[in-house]
C-alpha cells in the first residue's frame, strides 16, 4: 500500500450542518477499496481566494491514508461526485 494525503475544501453549509456525515463519507470511500485511514485533522474554516460554486469560504479537512496505487483513481472519482466537497487534492507521501 502507498501512503497519501488528501486536503478537502468542504462547503461551509455542509461543514456546519452535515459535517459528521461528510467526514464519514470521506473515510468510508477509502475503506470501501480496502484502504486504511491513518489520521484526520480539521483545519477550520478559511476564506477562499476566489469563489467556488458561489462560496467565499470553505472548511478545510486533511486526511492521511494508505491505499493500493491502482485504486486511487476509484477513490478520486467518488470525491468528484460529492456535492459537499468543493475541491480536493490528493498527493502521495514519500
Amino acid at each position: 500500500m502507498k501512503k497519501y494525503e488528501a486536503l478537502f475544501i468542504i462547503e461551509p453549509d455542509a461543514a456546519s450542518e452535515r459535517f459528521d456525515k461528510v467526514k464519514k463519507e470521506i473515510s468510508d470511500n477509502i475503506e470501501r477499496v480496502k484502504g486504511i485511514v491513518d489520521e484526520c485533522e480539521e483545519l477550520g474554516q478559511r476564506q477562499l481566494c476566489y469563489d467556488i460554486r458561489h462560496n467565499k469560504e470553505g472548511f478545510y479537512y486533511l486526511v492521511k491514508f494508505a491505499v493500493e496505487p491502482n485504486l486511487i483513481n476509484e477513490v478520486r472519482d467518488r470525491y468528484e461526485l460529492s456535492k459537499d466537497i468543493l475541491r480536493f487534492l490528493i498527493s502521495s507521501v514519500e
